[in-house]
């Protein structure tokens, strides 16, 4: 959520508000802008010296004028509203500024400005999706009475106006304009219902409460079915469930973890389920009485292992296969095709009722042609009121290419690894791929201009890292040249970033850090007590690097880099004692993609 300093008065907004304040001149507040610069570093005496708002973006409306006391005669609240409308980059709104002009004469100057302690985030509105953001500036003006506020028409009518219009509509009114009894004749469903009341605008309203209405309804073809009601104002439910194929299992059409729909994830559970029998899943977070915490159900993350059987006999050894979700059901090589959203979303109010809650893997899966008896295989969930714990299990899949006891094919047995928590929610506006979330050099991120769970992100986020491990000495009698040493990360054979996508945003999950080589040889930049650096090569002897810890946690709103290195070699040139260090990688930005 945004959050914004007090306003500060220019140097030119305080002259005119004093002179405002003895009478000596009256003066309008005009308009309002934004920029996206980071003021902060600015004192208040450079704000207050301002004559313009660095690179102002867009200029918002104006839509009301409020009093910050009630009958003060010296502040006003001047509410001005910001959309993305027309806006083809979005941006971080880091400060607002006010502009007025002076009675008799042309110049506008920047009256006051807001900076930004937590700024807004802009969209661009290239998805079509409308974001407002609405501000309201309370300034010093002298005295109100010398003050106008300039209210923009076109924006959101405030209450104030709405209210007026309100006072003004003639209650008893009668509808006289036939083109609007026709329009609305042609508009709604037939009636025989006539309301007694003598108010047209009356008879209107209860004719339309009267009105038989019903949905529309995709069936499971992708066709939309009307579902009207009956006499009794009723809605067969049965066939609707039957045209749509309705489950427990939520599709993907209706929520979504990249349009940010799927919200509110939180790590419940993670490990390996059983192959051959239930697995009894306790949380290892608060679920609260009948899982009153989770939200609106749980997500499944599953894994998929194969065991090739030939000629009855079965492998001793098998491999992971990848999942794919493709609701078009093309088969890909090395891949399991289903039509089944991957995780799988179950809702609580299904979890509730404890019974077997049987989900089929559906879909084209490996597309062996010459399999003769298929089955896809099956997770099962079951709720446990008595302890509130969760029983998962599986059904075992195959594709065998005949019926005899000689079965050639494939054996898929699925575990369950992760369990979260979801929440269902519109699709949120998405960040654009530029905007800097993190920046600073720290193994610890918070983010800015997103929420606790990640929501607008895009697919993902790229973590950028340092491009030097800084090795700090562990050794207290080690020479006190060797105290500080730095190594490039290429050296580990660890990448200059890693892309962590949205699905495995879920906080208090852990995300596995690969590519980490463990020797090196080549340190550099060797630091002396009071940490100079020489900018110097060196050369160990026997130098190697373990890795103790390699991972990243993801936290509500944040991420940590987990890994601790630990140096250890010599002698190197000139130096002859043995040296141990330990170190980790430091994030330095973090940007959607």
């Amino acid at each position: 959520m945004s959050k914004y300093n007090e306003t500060i008065l220019t140097a030119g907004g305080l002259d005119l508000a004093t002179r405002a304040t003895n009478g000596k001149t009256k003066f309008t507040i005009t308009k309002a802008t934004a920029t996206a610069d980071d003021l902060t570093t600015m004192s208040e005496a450079d704000l207050q010296n301002l004559t313009v708002l660095p690179n102002e973006i867009q200029t918002g409306s104006i839509t009301n004028q409020t009093e910050n006391i009630p009958n003060s005669k010296s502040v006003v609240g001047t509410e001005i509203l910001f959309t993305n409308q027309g806006i083809d980059k979005g941006y971080l709104v880091n400060a607002v500024g006010l502009y007025a002009k002076e009675d008799g004469k042309d110049e506008e100057i920047l009256y006051a400005l807001n900076t930004a302690i937590e700024p807004e985030f802009m969209p661009d509105f290239a998805d079509q999706v409308l974001l407002q953001f609405k501000i309201t500036m309370y300034v010093i003006v002298g005295r109100t009475e010398n003050v106008t506020v300039t209210l923009d028409p076109t924006a959101t009518a405030t209450k104030d106006y709405v209210d007026t219009k309100v006072a003004e509509i003639d209650v008893n009114d009668d509808i006289e304009n036939q083109d609007i009894l026709s329009s609305l004749s042609n508009r709604l469903a037939y009636t025989d219902y006539v309301s007694k009341d003598k108010n047209k605008l009356t008879q209107v309203a209860e004719a339309l409460t009267k009105v038989p209405r019903g949905f529309k309804g995709t069936d499971s073809e992708g066709n939309i079915v009307e579902y009207p009601m009956d006499e009794d104002f009723m809605v067969d439910v049965s066939k609707f469930k039957s045209d749509t194929g309705s489950s427990n299992v939520i599709s993907e059409d209706k929520a979504s973890v990249l349009n940010g729909s799927i919200s509110g994830r939180y790590q419940f559970w993670h490990g390996n389920s059983s192959l051959t029998g239930k697995t009894k899943i306790v949380f290892e977070r608060e679920a609260g009485s009948k899982l009153a915490y989770i939200g609106d159900g749980f997500q499944f993350t599953i894994a998929l292992q194969k065991t090739l059987i030939t000629r009855g006999v079965l492998e001793s050894t098998s491999s992971n296969i990848q999942l794919l979700y493709d609701p078009d059901n093309v088969a890909k090589a090395g891949y399991y095709v289903t039509t089944i959203k991957i995780p799988i979303n179950i809702k609580k109010v299904d979890l509730l009722t404890g019974k077997d809650i049987s989900i089929q893997l559906t879909g084209i899966g490996e597309t062996n042609t010459s399999s003769q008896e298929v089955k896809s295989p099956e997770l099962h969930v079951q709720y446990n009121e008595a302890d509130n714990t969760i029983s998962v299990w599986q059904e075992r899949g195959y594709e065998y290419d005949n019926l005899s006891d000689t079965k050639t094919g494939t054996n898929y047995d699925l575990s369950v690894t992760y369990i979260n928590s979801y929440l269902i929610q519109n699709p949120v506006a998405q960040l654009p791929s530029g905007v800097n979330l993190f920046a600073g050099a720290s193994a610890y991120a918070k983010l800015s201009g997103t929420n606790a769970y990640f929501d607008n992100v895009r697919s993902g986020i790229k973590v950028n890292f340092d491009s030097y491990i800084y090795f700090q000495n562990t050794n207290a009698s080690a020479p006190a040249g060797i105290q500080l040493i730095k190594a490039l990360v290429s050296q580990f054979g660890m990448p200059s970033y890693i892309i962590i996508p949205k699905a495995d945003l879920i906080s208090g999950k852990t995300i596995l850090i690969n590519g980490i080589i463990t020797s090196m040889k080549t340190f550099k930049d060797f630091a002396s007590m009071n940490n100079v650096w020489d900018s110097k090569e060196y050369t160990f002897s026997n130098a190697t690097v373990s890795v103790s810890s390699s991972y990243i946690s993801v936290i509500e709103g944040a991420i940590s880099i987990e890994m601790i290195l630990s140096a250890h070699g010599g002698p190197r040139e000139g130096v002859s004692p043995q040296w141990n260090y330990t170190g980790t990688p430091k994030i330095t930005s973090i940007t959607p993609c």
